[in-house]
């Protein structure tokens, strides 16, 4: 496959949203009082012009204003929009608009059958609908929200009471193919001067991490992305994009990952199947606990920055900014999580009875000591914390206490997409090769196709 070396984007839209009623904007009614010129007690004191009206009576009217809106809203189009804040309830905000008490807590009943009333979030947007029967009294019919971008509630009047319903909303899914060139000395950087989405960057950076040393490339490396957006049907975004695929040609080689999500669980995947967290864990179990960085200092004899002296450094320093995140290099138990001498702000994990990692100088820990974490969970941040010169994370692997090179260590054999799973990935595998070279379905003829090698 060849490789773009300019920015390109391909869009491929994938599914179209169910229109929904347009929301009607609120109207405004205002009020234009007029002067008796036949009285004869009028007076040019009494009979103040428009333009001189005092502030009280400014105001009475914005009030009246107000008041005749609302009543108008459901007069006029059957329906008002609430924001819910701090300290309501469904029973409190829609009850406010003077609805009938019974309604409103038959409404709420029927929704508390569908949705956990306590879920309700602060800004949450309701679209109420009421109209005027012959008497002149508000009538609640209903209310619609989306608590979620991937569903809507719907209640509605059933004969005396209410019912609800919970449905899925469409979302129109826009699949999008970028490629350009990467900087080895800074990937996010160039990256974003392509135009890639921070998240998806992120996520193609770490992925690519398993199998590519990007600061070991001489040159930029040109770069192919798929990516999908998702937006309602009036356009606005609702989720942050989501990475599918990411390739990298690096000094003439082409290395591709496949992000592989099966039963709610995501896997980087290459092109043979293999687990890629497992396939860096085989090698140095996850011998960089930050992504697309490099060693400042390795492990082994060396001049001591500060002292000066010929010591052994114990561990590797990778060089990174203040705050930079700092994931555990396997699954374990947090031994340690506080200040530890020289250390600065330390973290101790045990993986098993005979390993163990420390991570030092971080500006800050997010885990405490007992807690289990996962194989790439963040546990902390970079720093310049205890004796340093400067922000940088080092890092230490111990076996049966001694400390140990961690770019040689090897723990176990990478693991392989088997059986089932497999074929479900060959699958996804082939539609997402499809996308990439440009494949587009024409009814009637034969799609010609770049080779994808």
């Amino acid at each position: 496959m060849l490789l773009a070396s300019s920015i390109a984007i391909t869009e491929y839209i994938s599914y179209g949203p169910v229109p929904l009623p347009e929301s009607v904007d609120d109207e405004t009614v205002s009020d234009n009082g007029s002067l008796d010129e036949n009285s004869e007690e009028a007076t040019a004191a009494d009979a103040k012009a428009p333009d001189e009206e005092s502030e009280e009576q400014l105001g009475s009217s914005v009030q009246t204003s107000e008041k005749k809106t609302e009543v108008d809203l459901f007069r006029s189009t059957g329906e008002k929009e609430i924001i819910i804040n701090h300290g309501d309830t469904i029973t409190s905000a829609i009850g406010n608009l003077g609805f009938a008490k019974t309604d409103v807590h038959l409404a709420s009943k029927a929704l508390s059958k569908v949705f956990k009333l306590k879920n309700l979030k602060i800004g949450q947007k309701i679209a109420v609908r009421g109209k005027y029967d012959k008497t002149d009294k508000l009538t609640l019919m209903g209310f619609e929200f989306r608590p979620d971008y991937r569903y809507k509630i719907t209640v509605s009047r059933n004969g005396a009471g209410f019912r609800a319903e919970k449905s899925e909303v469409a979302i129109k899914r826009v699949v999008k193919n970028i490629s350009g060139q990467i900087s080895p000395k800074s990937p996010s950087y160039s990256l974003k001067k392509c135009g890639v989405k921070s998240s998806v960057a992120a996520e193609a950076l770490r992925g690519l991490s398993h199998i590519v040393n990007l600061r070991a490339s001489k040159r930029p490396a040109d770069f192919e992305f798929l990516y999908q957006d998702f937006y309602d049907e009036f356009g606005n975004v609702v989720k942050k994009p989501e990475l599918l695929y990411a390739s990298i040609c690096v000094n003439g080689q082409i290395k591709r990952v496949y992000k592989f999500v099966d039963n709610g669980v995501c896997e980087y995947v290459d092109s043979n199947g293999v687990i890629l967290k497992t396939l860096a864990r085989s090698r140095s179990m996850l011998s960089q606990p930050l992504a697309y960085t490099k060693v400042t200092s390795h492990f082994g004899l060396r001049v001591h920055p500060i002292s000066r002296k010929v010591k052994k450094h114990e561990g590797v320093d990778f060089k990174a900014a203040v705050g930079t995140p700092v994931r555990a290099a396997a699954s374990g138990v947090v031994v340690r999580a506080s200040p530890y001498s020289g250390y600065g702000r330390y973290i101790n994990i045990r993986h098993s009875e005979s390993i163990n990692t420390a991570y030092a100088h971080l500006s800050r820990i997010v885990v405490r000591s007992g807690q289990h974490v996962a194989q790439g969970q963040i546990i902390g941040y970079t720093g310049k914390s205890g004796v340093t010169t400067g922000s940088h994370l080092h890092y230490e692997l111990h076996k049966n206490g001694r400390p140990i090179n961690p770019m040689s260590f090897v723990k176990q054999e990478p693991l392989k997409l088997t059986g089932e799973k497999l074929r479900r990935f060959n699958r996804f595998k082939r539609q997402v090769n499809m996308q990439v070279v440009g494949l587009i379905p024409a009814k009637g003829k034969t799609a010609k196709v770049k080779r994808f090698s």
